[in-house]
């Protein structure tokens, strides 16, 4: 009898885990202490995708910006970044992609334009010693963010996204491709 009621508890908890992890339709983030800088980080489980169609170069040809969020914990000091990785299904021949210099990456959420601060272009630059939910292939360029929780929160419960690279004269606009902001929203509740 005691058997049997441990396995009936033990089903309803699984059922309630199982039910809490589907209703909320994603994973925490992960978390994982860097080998490299000795930092806890702490990365949204799935990133933001943008992209912006270039279909004048070839059919299904896309230039996209992946923004991920991540906190990065040094002894108790915990900041906040976003790392923006450009990168493109143009075949450019050997050429890297280029990244946006400072100033000329904005985020628009909404009805407010956040215009971040380029902290480097590395994942050093942030304490992290190597690159997190980069994207596939090998030619992307990094431009790493610092930023805030409120910012992050703002981005995850923004109805609108885009990014917009260039100057405000010939602004070039990515519109938002993959949504994960559950995810971020999971890094930063």
């Amino acid at each position: 009898m005691c058997v049997r009621l441990i396995h009936v508890v033990l089903l309803a908890l699984a059922a309630a885990v199982g039910a809490c992890t589907s209703a909320s339709g994603t994973r925490g983030p992960t978390e994982f202490l860097d080998e490299k800088t000795a930092a806890t980080v702490s990365v949204a489980a799935k990133p933001l995708v943008f992209a912006r169609e270039r279909t004048e170069l070839a059919a299904h040809a896309r230039d996209y910006v992946t923004l991920v969020g991540a906190s990065v914990n040094r002894s108790g000091t915990v900041d906040y970044f976003m790392f923006a990785y450009f990168w493109s299904t143009v075949d450019r021949r050997d050429a890297q992609v280029e990244s946006p210099p400072d100033g000329e990456f904005t985020i628009a959420a909404d009805d407010r334009r956040i215009l971040p601060h380029l902290e480097g272009h590395s994942t050093q630059d942030a304490g992290v010693g190597s690159a997190v939910r980069a994207p596939p292939g090998h030619r992307w360029s990094l431009n790493v963010y610092k930023t805030d929780i409120a910012t992050l929160r703002y981005l995850a419960e923004s109805r609108h996204l885009a990014a917009i690279t260039g100057s405000a004269q010939e602004p070039i606009i990515y519109e938002l491709w993959d949504d994960q902001r559950p995810a971020l929203r999971a890094l930063v509740p």
